[in-house]
């Protein structure tokens, strides 16, 4: 939580720095709207985080992330988002319940491109 006196990061703001911490680790290629249902967070403004969703939950965030992965293993690729993630969050004073990765679509060469760059 923040000090006192102190303004507790917003959504858009936890949701930026998710994605920041999720595009860090290696085998991460891109960041995904999502595949089957959209997941966005949402801001004051109109102001829209794609492939990342927060929920709020009493002990704290329940985050779901979805990437563009390259040929790597993907439970070593999870484990290190999801570390990543947790980290980054706490630094801005949200405990993470939990992170959800989701392997949206595959890369097979090393340049970095998202999912909606690609034709």
């Amino acid at each position: 939580m923040a000090a006192v006196g102190e303004r507790a990061p917003d959504d858009v703001t936890l949701a930026q720095a998710a994605v920041a911490a999720t595009r860090a680790v290696p085998g991460v290629a891109g960041i995904s709207r999502g595949r089957y249902a959209l997941a966005r967070t949402f801001g004051l403004g109109g102001t829209v985080v794609e492939g990342v969703q927060l929920t709020p939950e009493p002990e704290g965030l329940h985050v779901e992330v979805h990437v563009v992965a390259r040929l790597v293993p993907f439970p070593a690729l999870a484990e290190a988002v999801r570390a990543a993630v947790a980290a980054a969050l706490a630094v801005r004073g949200r405990p993470v319940t939990a992170v959800d990765v989701w392997v949206d679509a595959l890369q097979g060469d090393a340049t970095d491109a998202t999912e909606e760059e690609r034709p």
